[in-house]
C-alpha cells in the first residue's frame, strides 16, 4: 500500500500507530519538498558552464547536479528523479570525477563560473 502511495505521487505514507508529532514533521518536511521543487525547476531551466578539456556530462548527471545546485540530499534527489539515493551517489562520483572536483561544493563552483575552484 505504500509503496502504490509513493509511485501515485504520495511524498509520505505514516502507518498506524503514530503520534501527532510525527504528523506535523511529515507535513513540514512535505512543504519544504514542495519549495525545494520549485527551486529544482527553475535550477532545470540553468545553464551549467562545464570547462571545454572536460568529458561533458550525461543528461541524467546534469539533472542530478540541478538537484544539488537545488540543495537537495541525495535520498531527495533520488525521490525527485525516480532513482534510488545508491544510484544518485553514483552519479555524483561520475560528475566528481569527470570535473576533477574534490567535493560537491568545488562542482557546483566550476559549473556555475565555468572556472575551477582554488
Amino acid at each position: 500500500m505504500a509503496v502504490d502511495a509513493v509511485k501515485n505521487g504520495a511524498f509520505d505514507f505514516i502507518e498506524k500507530p503514530f503520534r501527532g508529532s510525527d504528523v506535523v514533521a511529515r507535513v513540514r518536511e512535505t512543504i519544504e519538498a514542495l519549495v525545494r521543487r520549485r527551486t529544482n525547476d527553475e535550477v532545470a531551466n540553468l545553464e551549467f558552464n562545464i570547462p571545454a578539456d572536460r568529458e561533458p556530462l550525461t543528461r541524467r548527471e546534469c539533472e542530478v547536479l540541478a538537484q544539488f545546485v537545488a540543495g537537495a540530499s541525495n535520498k531527495e534527489a533520488g525521490r525527485q528523479l525516480g532513482i534510488s539515493p545508491r544510484t544518485i551517489e553514483v552519479h555524483r562520483a561520475r560528475i566528481m570525477e569527470k570535473l576533477g572536483a574534490r567535493n560537491i561544493a568545488d562542482v557546483i563552483r566550476i559549473v556555475m563560473s565555468g572556472k575551477p575552484g582554488p
